[in-house]
């Protein structure tokens, strides 16, 4: 899979869709060599069928050219320029597009880096399409029973995003804890926390754990996993969140609790944008804003290490995400045919005992949604603005897109 690219133009425009070709697209198709180049079309009559597609609208009266070229592709990125009617003729293209339900994107033209950056991304948003649908996701010990709506039938998994879910006892993962030996915790880890309340022996169960699942996804060749955690507790006298912590920062998508849609959330929204996630709970809603918290971040920011919330035991992670940057919020149902996103910023708020280790006071806009038109408890949230990716790969998915 590869993204297409070429340039529309009249039967009166070849030349200028040529020189466009030389000023705009010959350092990038130097580079990029994963991408289908079309060439100068005046019409759609030779081009593929493709997943994405961005075409360079050199000229007016190339309405019929764009909308057969939209009928080929999932997704279209339109670039115009201030000259030669190229906008005009955007413009009618997008009314049609529009009317008729194709996922489009228009922008002005900025240059040949800008064309470089939208082929970069929808590539990787193709990459991340193939990987779901070869995924392995590990599921260590059954659903937490409090996720009563938070579930997924494997079959669902396979046929929506052809992601296979494997299923892993507790037995599995106590048994290769137990043979785990020798534990030495990098010294990286804890000069690095702003803040230690725990005792090493503590620290060093905690990431015991992390390398016993660390075997268990090299064993069983998986592409994400989430765990029964509170299980563990009983079973190991330790915690998960270090460890899901520790997955998360190194790029490999884990989750708490057994919940199989935010994984798969997850995994879109770590995969799309390189960035990892969040997995957390909304535990206030005021009018303007959501307090997300949890006890396991990955380490993104200044971090302390402390106990986890609901037991006082093992390790919990308190991780200080900034003031004022933006965030984006995210999860799809369990049906796994919706996805809703929230692009938000982060405000200031005042830390507390009485919740979560890590604590993110998110400002979005309707924030009451999670809680009237609920699609589960827990959702990831990324830093920065990543609302064009989740919706680019919402629509390669064929989900229905919520954006808040």
């Amino acid at each position: 899979m590869a993204p297409c690219l070429s340039i529309a133009v009249s039967t009166l425009g070849v030349e200028q869709g040529l020189r466009m070709e030389a000023e705009y697209l010959s350092p990038v198709l130097r580079d990029l060599r994963g991408v289908a180049y079309e060439g100068v079309l005046t019409s759609a009559e030779k081009a593929s069928s493709c997943l994405s597609r961005v075409v360079l609208v050199a000229t007016g009266g190339t309405e019929e050219t764009i909308t057969s070229l939209a009928e080929k592709s999932r997704i279209i990125y339109l670039l115009y320029i201030e000259e030669y009617n190229s906008l005009p003729a955007v413009i009618e293209a997008a009314g049609y597009l529009r009317a008729s339900g194709r996922n489009f994107f228009v922008e002005k033209l900025q240059g040949s880096e800008h064309v470089r950056s939208i082929l970069q991304r929808l590539e990787l948003l193709e990459k991340t399409l193939g990987r779901l649908k070869s995924a392995r996701l590990g599921l260590v010990g059954e659903v937490s029973p409090w996720l009563v709506y938070s579930r997924v039938d494997p079959l669902t998994l396979r046929e929506r995003v052809g992601a296979e879910l494997v299923e892993i006892s507790l037995e599995e993962l106590v048994k290769v804890f137990n043979s785990t030996r020798n534990v030495a915790v990098p010294k990286e880890l804890v000069a690095r926390a702003l803040e230690v309340r725990i005792p090493g022996a503590e620290l060093e169960k905690a990431y015991r754990l992390y390398l016993a699942l660390m075997k268990i996804v090299e064993e069983r060749r998986l592409d994400g996993l989430t765990v029964k955690c509170f299980d563990i507790i009983k079973e190991l006298d330790t915690t998960a969140c270090l460890a899901l912590s520790l997955l998360n920062t190194n790029g490999f998508p884990a989750a708490c609790e057994g919940d199989v849609p935010l994984l798969v959330s997850m995994l879109l929204g770590e995969w799309a944008t390189g960035q990892p996630a969040f997995m957390a709970n909304p535990a206030i809603i005021r009018e303007d804003s959501v307090l997300f918290t949890h006890c396991t971040a990955p380490l993104t920011s200044t971090y302390s290490l402390m106990t986890h919330f609901e037991s006082g035991r093992g390790v919990g992670i308190r991780v200080d995400y900034p003031a004022g940057e933006k965030v984006t919020i995210f999860r799809v149902n369990p049906g796994l045919d919706t996805i809703r996103i929230f692009a938000g910023t982060i405000v200031d708020a005042p830390w507390s005992e009485r919740h979560c280790r890590t604590q993110v006071r998110v400002k979005i806009s309707q924030p009451k949604i999670i809680l009237e038109k609920s699609i589960g408890n827990h959702y990831a949230l990324i830093l920065g603005d990543h609302l064009q990716e989740l919706s680019i790969l919402a629509s390669l998915l064929g989900l229905n897109l919520e954006i808040y």
